[in-house]
């Protein structure tokens, strides 16, 4: 076994957004900008610092950091919910409330991806309101996790049910249940900025704890296939084993 250089590419058929800090064109080391190389827009980071090492990622220290790309990547017109799934290899500090994507205000929201108080990760879809949302949560929290890179996927297929959920980590499938409440019709598009780190309504103290390198969305769901071609394209980069 050893350290591999990346030999073959992510997915591109559906991509629609795609930050990574190690590409240039997406940072180039320095400034406040950070740029989607699918599309060209433009995220605003805040007190993130960008991690120069060979793996090359943005640090959130719990506080105020975040990466702000605007209202970009909506899924839901109130009436029916589109297909998308949401790829990102982190590094948590702190398993607990790690809030790594996020659509989501104060009172209502679009989506989010995010460990619990518990440590338990949550994918949740919102109706609007925080009172209606389906979505998932892990079986097991992420404390095994803590302290080493890991890649997260989340995928929805749109049908507006819980069980279109799938939750993914380093190209497995984990074991999951519902997480729903009220009654869910589809996401409203409601002008939410797409933040990677903290989000709207975190309290100081409560958000992002680690690092995140990349993320990438795509308006379709990916299979399970596609998700472990994925995490094998990228995964030496993050010091995982590849066999000879």
């Amino acid at each position: 076994m050893k350290f591999g250089s990346i030999t073959t590419p992510i997915i591109t058929d559906g991509l629609v957004f795609n930050m990574d800090a190690a590409n240039r064109s997406s940072y180039p080391k320095t400034g406040v900008t950070a740029t989607d190389t699918v599309g060209n827009v433009n995220g605003t980071i805040s007190a993130a610092t960008f991690v120069d090492t060979h793996i090359n990622a943005f640090d959130f220290d719990a506080i105020d950091d975040e990466i702000d790309f605007g209202n970009n990547f909506n899924f839901g017109n109130a009436s029916t919910d589109s297909p998308f799934s949401i790829s990102s290899w982190w590094k948590m500090d702190n398993y607990i409330s790690f809030r790594a994507i996020n659509k989501v205000g104060s009172s209502s929201s679009e989506y989010r991806i995010n460990t619990l108080n518990s440590g338990l990760l949550k994918f949740t879809l919102y109706d609007g309101n925080h009172s209606n949302y389906i979505g998932l949560v892990s079986d097991s929290n992420f404390s095994s996790y803590q302290d080493n890179w890991i890649n997260v996927v989340c995928t929805y297929d749109g049908s507006s049910t819980a069980g279109g959920c799938i939750a993914y980590v380093n190209g497995s499938v984990i074991a999951t249940s519902a997480n729903t409440a009220g009654s869910y019709t589809a996401m409203h598009n409601l002008g939410r900025s797409f933040k990677i780190g903290k989000s709207a309504f975190s309290s100081v103290g409560s958000g992002t704890n680690g690092q995140i390198a990349n993320t990438q969305v795509y308006n379709r769901v990916l299979s399970a296939t596609e998700v472990l071609h994925n995490y094998n394209a990228l995964k030496s980069r993050f010091g995982l084993w590849v066999e000879e």
